[in-house]
């Protein structure tokens, strides 16, 4: 009988719970993340899996659960270097955990959240390797003039050099959930603008994606609810996801820094 079996373990369908079943990936993303003597920081240490492979290699694991009786699980492993914390990871100062590597299969459902709290704490730790819907992966890995490109792709890239490892069939899962997943790292980058209100920038972004299918022009009006003067004719008949970085950033500059 498992320690899981023991605990009568139930998934809880709320937390988004499908924790890896295979030791040879755990071991291929561990292998992936350069964890040897580092501190690491896990998201949902779930199983253990992941973790056990981590402990093998990091000097230390604060392996972060916020479910209580899997929390209880991983106690019971005993591994020395492991430091057990069950909370919830968007509710963490990571200033605490002395500048680690972040690794972690994140819930679909608070993808978006965890990366927002990977920007605004990014000074807090060296890099991160997730695991992540292979959608969302695609989305945050999206060229100009793709379907996929969007608000995402320009905010994680902005903050991000990011790198594709390798995907994960969904079988490999438990409970198997109905797409792949996608393994990236995040190495922080120097923004390419110097920008004094990042967020009102990427706010503004945000706005125009709202109407991604009108032109600029009629973007810009339904978002500001008035015609802009001054608007590069090149690029105010080209749709949001026609539009670079640098692009919004030109017209950012001449409508609301001027």
């Amino acid at each position: 009988m498992t320690e899981m079996q023991k605990h009568s373990f139930r998934y809880k369908k709320k937390l988004g719970q499908h924790f890896l079943n295979s030791k040879g990936l755990a071991k291929k993303i561990v292998d992936f993340a350069e964890i040897e003597n580092e501190i690491v920081l896990e998201i949902g240490s779930g199983k253990g899996i992941l973790t056990r492979q981590i402990a093998q290699g990091a000097k230390k694991v604060f392996a972060v659960e916020i479910d209580k009786k899997l929390a209880q699980v991983l106690e019971r492993m005993n591994l020395p270097n492991i430091i057990i914390i069950n909370n919830d990871f968007l509710k963490l100062d990571l200033k605490n955990y002395q500048n680690p590597v972040i690794v972690g299969n994140i819930p679909y459902s608070i993808t978006t959240r965890i990366f927002e709290k990977l920007i605004e704490q990014r000074n807090c730790f060296k890099r991160a390797v997730l695991t992540i819907q292979k959608e969302y992966g695609q989305r945050i890995l999206a060229k100009v003039n793709s379907r996929q490109y969007g608000m995402i792709t320009l905010y994680v890239n902005y903050y991000y050099q990011i790198n594709k490892a390798f995907v994960i069939q969904s079988r490999y899962f438990s409970p198997q959930p109905k797409v792949n997943s996608v393994v990236i790292s995040l190495t922080r980058k120097k923004p390419r603008f110097a920008l004094k209100d990042d967020k009102a920038f990427f706010e503004f972004i945000k706005g125009i994606f709202c109407y991604r299918r009108k032109s600029l022009k009629n973007a810009l009006i339904s978002h500001l609810h008035e015609l802009p003067e001054h608007i590069d004719k090149k690029l105010s008949g080209k749709r949001p996801q026609n539009l670079a970085l640098n692009d919004f950033y030109r017209i950012y500059k001449k409508l609301v820094l001027a």
